[in-house]
């Protein structure tokens, strides 16, 4: 597989656009490269604790801690989410209506919190609307 033939799949398997995709393949090979991550991580048949990826611990490229990972729904996500959207120069309206991979890229949250922060809104659209009408 050539590295235009890796881009492709890795955009495939994620979900992310090509330019996307190759950027980070990009970032991943450079960090191999320069010896920030252990190449080994690359090959390992499973996921493995995030301080065995970096080498050096004073870069502040994972946390020196696990944190417990949050559902994409999680509600504090949706919440820093929609928090985010409003301060975006697009406003609420690129979260609600804009496409989800741009979304998600220029608001810096998973395609699933996004999908959770549209469906909190129209929600809340939905019941302004109820009590405006009266019903």
């Amino acid at each position: 597989m050539n590295e235009t033939e890796v881009v492709r799949e890795l955009s495939r398997r994620t979900s992310l656009p090509e330019t996307t995709a190759g950027a980070v393949f990009d970032a991943v090979r450079e960090l191999a490269r320069e010896g920030i991550i252990d190449q080994d991580i690359l090959f390992a048949g499973k996921p493995v604790e995030t301080d065995a990826i970096v080498k050096d611990p004073a870069l502040p490229l994972v946390a020196a801690e696990n944190p417990p990972v949050a559902s994409h729904s999680d509600p504090h996500l949706v919440e820093d989410l929609i928090a985010r959207a409003r301060k975006h120069p697009m406003g609420l309206e690129f979260l609600v209506s804009g496409f989800l991979a741009s979304v998600a890229i220029a608001l810096g949250a998973h395609a699933f919190t996004v999908e959770a922060a549209r469906e909190r809104l129209r929600k809340e659209k939905k019941n302004e609307s109820k009590e405006t009408t009266g019903s």
